[in-house]
């Protein structure tokens, strides 16, 4: 099965990532979720997402919604 990952960074550091079945449903949370800003102590920093294809995934391993 292929699906479409979301993967967020803050800064250099991956903060999170799920996979989706449809890609405008992870395009959808991308549009949420990018450029967000947070604060870590006195620093600004920004989510930046970005959806792309996996082509081949385990669904016994992987969750997908």
């Amino acid at each position: 099965m292929s699906a479409f990952i979301l993967v967020c960074y803050l800064g250099l550091k991956m903060e999170g990532k799920i996979y989706f079945r449809n890609v405008n449903d992870c395009l959808s949370y991308k549009d949420r979720l990018n450029n967000q800003t947070v604060f870590k102590g006195k620093k600004e920093k920004t989510y930046q997402c970005m959806c792309k294809l996996v082509p081949q995934i385990d669904e016994k391993k992987v969750r997908v919604y």
